[in-house]
C-alpha cells in the first residue's frame, strides 16, 4: 500500500540501500570462479528465500528486483511517478505478447516480466482481445494503431518495438517530475545514438532510421537523419549536444574501437549518475526512483560477471564492461 509521507518512505529506501551488492562484493564475485561468484549473491540474501539451493542466476536476479518492485510500490509517495519506472517491464511484456500473437502463439508466459504496473496475466488478455482500455491512453493507441496498420499490411515486430517503445517515451517526457523528463531524454538521446550507429553498420537506408528513431530526446531528429550512413568520425557536433552532450561523444569515440555496447555502458553509467542526484532528498520520491534504478544496475553487473565467468572471459574484460554503482 502506498504511503504519502516521504520522509517514511526515504527511511525505509535507507535500511534497504545496506543489502545492495556494493563494490567490495562485486570485487569478490570478479575475482572469483562462477560458483564463488554465486556464493557471494548467496551468503548477501540476494534474491531472498529463492536464493536457497537454486545455482540460476537469473532466478536470484528476478526474485532480487521483485522484492525491489513490491518494496517501492509499498512505500512511493508518488505512485504515479514509480509505476512509470516500474512500467518498463509492461512494456517489455506488450511488445512479447503482441508479437507472439503475430506469430499465432498462445500467452508468453515465463518470458513475461514480473514487478511492472499490470500483472502479465491480464496484458496478455488486453493482448489476446485487442481491449486495451485498462492501459494509460499513449501505450492504449499504439496498440490501436497497430491493429489498424495491420489489418490491411503485412505484419512487421520491429514496428512493434517502436510503437510502444515510443508511447512509453512520451509518457515519461508529459510527467510532472523535472527528474523523469530528464531521465527519459538523455535515456532517448543514448538509445537513439545506438540506433543510428547499428543501423549505419548494417548499411540500411534513411527512410529505416526514421522509423526506427525514439521520440527526440534532447537531440532533434533531424541530427540523426543528417548523419545517416555517414562513419562516426564525421557526425556533426550538432548531434552531441544537450546535457549528456559531452559523455555522449566520447562513448560514440570509444566505439569505434569496442563497438556499440561502448554507448550502452555510458548510458547505463550517466543514468544512474542522473539518479544520485536526489539520493540524500528527504521530501521527494527521489531517493525511491534511485533505488529502483540502482537495483536494475547492479542486475546488470550481476549478469554481466556471471556470464563473463562462465564463458571463460578473463577479469579484464568483466573490468572494461562493468557498470558503476549507485552511491559509489
Amino acid at each position: 500500500m502506498a504511503q504519502d509521507n516521504a520522509l517514511y518512505a526515504v527511511a525505509r529506501i535507507r535500511c534497504h540501500e545496506n543489502g545492495l551488492i556494493g563494490r567490495e562484493r562485486m570485487a569478490r564475485m570478479i575475482a572469483g570462479t562462477a560458483e564463488e561468484a554465486m556464493q557471494v549473491l548467496t551468503g548477501a540474501g540476494y534474491g531472498g528465500a529463492a536464493a536457497e539451493g537454486t545455482a540460476d542466476v537469473e532466478a536470484l536476479i528476478a526474485a532480487e528486483l521483485a522484492r525491489t518492485d513490491a518494496l517501492v510500490r509499498e512505500v512511493s509517495p508518488d505512485p504515479a511517478l514509480t509505476e512509470l519506472f516500474l512500467m518498463q517491464a509492461d512494456v517489455h511484456n506488450l511488445k512479447a505478447l503482441y508479437k507472439l500473437r503475430l506469430l499465432g502463439g498462445g500467452d508468453a508466459g515465463p518470458a513475461l516480466m514480473q514487478g511492472g504496473a499490470f500483472e502479465p496475466a491480464a496484458l496478455a488478455r488486453m493482448v489476446r482481445e485487442s481491449d486495451y482500455e485498462g492501459l494509460p491512453a499513449p501505450l492504449a493507441e499504439a496498440l490501436r494503431g497497430l491493429d489498424e496498420a495491420f489489418s490491411h499490411e503485412t505484419a512487421d515486430p520491429v514496428r512493434v518495438s517502436t510503437a510502444l517503445d515510443g508511447a512509453y517515451f512520451r509518457m515519461g517526457y508529459a510527467s510532472k517530475s523535472a527528474f523523469a523528463v530528464e531521465y527519459f531524454k538523455a535515456r532517448a538521446d543514448f538509445e537513439n545514438a545506438l540506433v543510428l550507429l547499428r543501423l549505419t553498420n548494417m548499411g540500411a537506408a534513411e527512410e529505416r532510421l526514421a522509423q526506427a528513431l525514439l521520440p527526440a530526446g534532447n537531440i532533434p531528429e533531424t541530427e540523426f537523419l543528417k548523419a545517416a550512413g555517414l562513419p562516426a568520425e564525421q557526425w556533426g557536433k550538432e548531434l552531441m549536444q544537450g546535457p549528456a552532450g559531452e559523455v555522449l561523444r566520447k562513448a560514440v569515440e570509444d566505439a569505434q574501437q569496442s563497438g556499440p555496447q561502448a554507448v550502452e555502458r555510458a548510458r547505463d553509467n550517466y543514468l544512474i549518475r542522473l539518479a544520485e542526484r536526489g539520493r540524500f532528498d528527504q521530501d521527494t520520491v527521489a531517493p525511491i526512483v534511485g533505488y529502483l534504478l540502482a537495483r536494475e544496475q547492479e542486475a546488470r553487473c550481476i549478469r554481466l560477471i556471471l556470464t563473463a565467468k562462465r564463458n571463460g572471459l578473463p577479469e579484464s574484460i568483466i573490468t572494461e564492461r562493468m557498470r558503476v554503482l549507485y552511491g559509489e
